[in-house]
């Protein structure tokens, strides 16, 4: 026996005790001998219920099968001297196709010189022919091993493609971090950071954190090294490489004790339009509930008064309470139309197209009552906009100037107020020369019901403030130039010059 056998343990037949599976496991068996070859057939498949054994005298036809697919195996025993192709040519032809097959030499012209050739051209084992049937056993042993451990192989290969495969198309960003905070492994990312993998290997992970965050991000990140128990989840602004805000979400598990990944594993996502529908969904929450507040005082006090009023006429006959209820069921239409329209508008709005601020403002006059009021626009230039909506906030800020803007205390439509509209470098500005508002009443003119009209419904300027903000603008009331009301809507990029 060769030292190479010699190596081998005496109970080769028990190392397999139980199989992962029982699928069919098919054997290619070459041998120039027939008789043998059948013979070895025969023990093979009798010691193995679940082996089925094909059978070629030629290594040459076998290897020219196996090239072509006619054939496909899952093992292959061969004898090494079979002209014209020996063994060791058989192996060196499978492993240029089948690197990984398991290849078992049974030959009964061995040597240490033809086992140590075997082993550099990749042969699975080496077994000496001897007589007697217990050789079979060895053989169909060391077949089944090698067969269960290739095909393991080959599902952990497969398991790992696919994990791969997950992982570099994910819509996530998947990164193994060390303990010190940097990037070790980071699957595709420039979609949602904006970066290419390659520059952050190595780098720190909170060079990419806004540095508005990074406090917290750092702290939560070394607790979670600390404590491997703890799951973090942080949102953050990201530190990009454009101009777009950013807001991430990032999932962290402790795995550095972990003999194989040996980081702390993040998987992050982009929840900039989350966090935009979050806060649109709040500022709509919060919209429902001045509506409510609305309906429930606003629209009570005037039916109230109706209800008093009919009671008043029916005890004196007299007219004035008829014209009380009449006004009275005006002002519940005002606040059910301005009701109406506030709880329409969307969080943020999307523009149309390209408008004229001129045209905007002019059919915004045509549908106030302004009888005694004059128009003036200093001058115009284009912007992207929703027509329908930026004409809404015009009507709003008309309707206020001609109700609340002129010399005397309260102007109504009858009394004479001049409306001026322009534009800024980066917005437009409209004003009234009327009485103006008092500095202190400024910050509170956008709220929802605020008026000093006991008629008003106090949602009109709330309305043109909910359009400006929806585009992404700002809109503030200053002092007029003759020291009316002034509002001013920055924030604005007018189209250029080749747009007038």
């Amino acid at each position: 026996m060769s030292e190479h056998e010699r190596e081998r343990p005496e109970s080769d037949v028990e190392l397999v005790t139980e199989q992962p599976t029982t699928d069919p496991v098919t054997i290619l068996a070459v041998d120039d001998d027939g008789s043998l070859l059948d013979l070895t057939a025969t023990f093979l498949e009798r010691e193995r219920d679940r082996f089925e054994v094909l059978t070629r005298t030629r290594a040459d036809k076998a290897a020219s099968e196996l090239s072509t697919g006619e054939i496909d195996v899952d093992a292959i025993v061969s004898d090494y001297d079979m002209p014209p192709m020996n063994g060791l040519e058989f192996l060196e032809e499978v492993r240029e196709q089948y690197p990984e097959i398991p290849f078992i030499l049974f030959t009964g012209k061995g040597s240490e010189e033809i086992a140590s050739r075997a082993i550099s051209a990749g042969v699975t084992d080496y077994l000496q022919k001897e007589t007697g049937s217990s050789q079979y056993s060895v053989l169909a042993n060391r077949l089944l091993h090698a067969v269960e451990k290739y095909r393991t192989r080959r599902e952990l290969e497969r398991s790992e493609r696919k994990f791969s495969k997950l992982v570099e198309n994910s819509s996530d960003f998947i990164s193994i971090v060390s303990a010190e905070g940097r990037f070790e492994y980071v699957s595709p990312c420039e979609h949602i950071i904006g970066y290419p993998r390659g520059k952050l290997i190595g780098d720190s992970v909170f060079n990419y954190v806004h540095p508005g965050d990074r406090k917290e991000v750092m702290e939560t990140f070394f607790e979670a090294v600390e404590d491997p128990e703890m799951d973090p989840v942080v949102e953050f602004r990201l530190n990009s490489s454009d101009d777009r805000e950013r807001v991430i979400e990032s999932r962290g598990t402790n795995l550095l004790d972990d003999e194989i990944v040996s980081g702390f594993v993040v998987n992050t996502r982009e929840i900039t339009a989350l966090k935009a529908r979050e806060r649109d969904l709040k500022r709509r929450n919060e919209q429902l509930e001045n509506i409510r507040d609305l309906i429930t005082h606003d629209v009570r006090n005037p039916i109230t008064v109706a209800l008093s009023s009919i009671e008043l006429h029916r005890e004196t006959g007299e007219g004035s309470h008829i014209e009380t209820v009449e006004r009275a069921l005006n002002r519940i239409d005002t606040l059910v139309d301005q009701t109406n329209v506030l709880a329409e508008q969307p969080g943020q709005i999307e523009p149309t197209g390209i408008v004229s601020l001129e045209d905007i403002v002019r059919s915004a006059w045509s549908v106030v009552e302004t009888p005694g009021a004059t128009l003036r626009i200093e001058d115009s230039r284009r912007l992207e906009a929703d027509a329908d909506r930026l004409k809404q906030l015009f009507e709003n800020l008309l309707d206020n100037a001609v109700e609340h803007g002129s010399r005397g205390d309260r102007a109504g439509p009858d009394e004479e107020v001049t409306c001026t509209t322009g534009t800024l470098a980066d917005g437009i500005y409209f004003e009234d020369d009327g009485a103006g508002i008092p500095e202190p009443d400024r910050e509170l003119v956008f709220d929802s019901g605020y008026t000093t009209d006991e008629e008003g419904a106090g949602l009109g300027l709330t309305i043109a403030e909910r359009i400006a903000t929806g585009h992404g603008w700002e809109i503030e009331v200053t002092e007029g130039t003759d020291g009316g009301a002034r509002f001013e809507i920055t924030g604005i990029s007018f189209r250029p010059a080749v747009y007038e």
